[in-house]
């Protein structure tokens, strides 16, 4: 090879070579395009810089797709090795510089922890290790950010819909609370039940995946018979605490995100009894939380960081 040749090649960015080792592996441009998060054109011109690089067809159109030349047959192995070398070089970078990160990290997440989470993520001992990290409201277009790479990962319920993300249980809620002003007159009651939640106004915070559609409770008083007198929703956390401030509603929340209202003097919290989160939940299944995220060669953190947020969510999902 000469050393025009040996130049262009040596010139050549990751990025191409990923190119080449997906089309190489699916047979198609298009496929090649949506595992990486860009378009069409842009995976053409890279394959046409592959070609001149190499003065070589590498690929040529079948019925089945593309299909590699001997030359590209040749040059696939160390291809594969060269992209996992320099994947593994950015995953020791990542974990050897994890601390005081100026970059940011952008996790959505499910209202339903929201506050928690915030605060478990912002202790100092975990953004020393984490950085600056910005909490999104998971909302109808988190997957397709997560899956463009506008948010880094997520936390919600149900595995996610967009086949090329991937999914991991974390864990289910083992308690649920229940809050309400306190003065209301729910805690004149020697205990809480359910039966007696109903005749008021019930406040529902929507958690998509889970009780967008009919709440728990909703089911629940359906199943008695029981109608209750006004039900409200409400997307986000500032109209929640809003509505249970001002309109004198009952709603049913987290144990984790109630830990965050010790010093919230206007509302009062209590947890669910046991017996009674049994009747709410009954026989359908408990909703799990999951993490949500790219393929782990496209994730922009690294494996430290990514087990620091699992067991922050871990930590408040079993409470």
């Amino acid at each position: 090879m000469d050393i025009k040749a040996l130049k262009e090649i040596s010139e050549l960015d990751i990025f191409s070579l990923m190119v080449f080792k997906l089309i190489y592996e699916t047979g198609f441009a298009n496929l090649a395009a949506r595992q990486l998060n860009v378009s069409a054109p842009k995976i053409s011109r890279c394959l046409t810089t592959l070609r001149l690089t190499f003065d070589d067809e590498l690929f040529y159109r079948r019925q089945q797709g593309l299909k590699p030349t001997a030359l590209a047959e040749h040059l696939y192995l160390p291809i594969c090795d060269f992209c996992e070398s320099a994947m593994n070089i950015e995953r020791i970078a990542c974990e050897g510089n994890n601390t005081n990160s100026s970059k940011v990290l952008n996790i959505a997440v499910t209202p339903i922890i929201m506050t928690s989470l915030s605060m478990s993520l912002g202790r100092e001992e975990i953004m020393e290790q984490l950085g600056k990290v910005r909490i999104h409201m998971w909302d109808e277009n988190t997957e397709e950010q997560i899956h463009q790479g506008d948010i880094d990962l997520g936390i919600n319920f149900g595995p996610a819909a967009i086949s090329e993300l991937e999914s991991e249980v974390i864990g289910t809620s083992l308690s649920t609370s229940i809050i309400a002003r306190r003065n209301h007159s729910i805690w004149d009651s020697s205990h809480i039940s359910l039966d007696n939640v109903a005749n008021h106004h019930f406040l529902i915070l929507e958690g998509k995946g889970f009780n967008d559609k009919l709440d728990p409770f909703q089911i629940f008083c359906r199943q008695l018979g029981v109608e209750l007198p006004n039900v409200s929703r409400v997307k986000s956390i500032e109209e929640w605490f809003c509505h249970l401030l001002t309109m004198r509603s009952i709603s049913f929340m987290s144990t984790a995100e109630s830990n965050a209202l010790v010093n919230f003097t206007d509302l009062r919290v209590e947890k669910l009894p046991a017996y009674e989160r049994q009747k709410l939940l009954g026989n359908s299944l408990i909703p799990e939380y999951n993490l949500i995220e790219r393929g782990l060669p496209y994730r922009r953190y690294c494996e430290t960081s990514r087990k620091i947020i699992l067991d922050s969510v871990l930590e408040l999902v079993v409470q």
